[in-house]
């Protein structure tokens, strides 16, 4: 699966990656009741992704944590909502679990 690098930042000594490739669910199997989502998707209003957040260290992969089933009109919305932080506080927590057993 191909992800596109959207941001990047640094937060705690991490270097923090958020990257998105195309959800191949429907929105319908996930919560799109009434077609709304699909049908602005269909009409190009919007973004129909996975969401991944990774904490690296010198290029390194330490901490990763996957979101799929995302709808949004642009992806700042996205990094502006409560899940894209969570996302990182996730991210970050395995990144130090991760340090944590390499210096054991």
């Amino acid at each position: 699966m191909q992800y596109e690098t959207i941001h990047t930042e640094t937060r705690d000594g991490f270097e923090i990656v958020f990257s998105v490739t195309p959800e191949h669910t429907a929105p319908e199997d996930l919560f799109d009741d009434d077609g709304e989502a699909a049908a602005a998707i269909r009409d190009g209003d919007g973004y129909w992704f996975v969401a991944r957040v990774d904490a690296k260290k010198h290029g390194v992969t330490l901490g990763t944590d996957y979101l799929g089933g995302c709808w949004y009109r642009s992806f700042r919305e996205f990094l502006s909502d409560g899940y894209y932080a969570d996302m990182v506080k996730e991210a970050i927590s395995q990144a130090r679990d991760t340090l944590d057993k390499l210096a054991a």
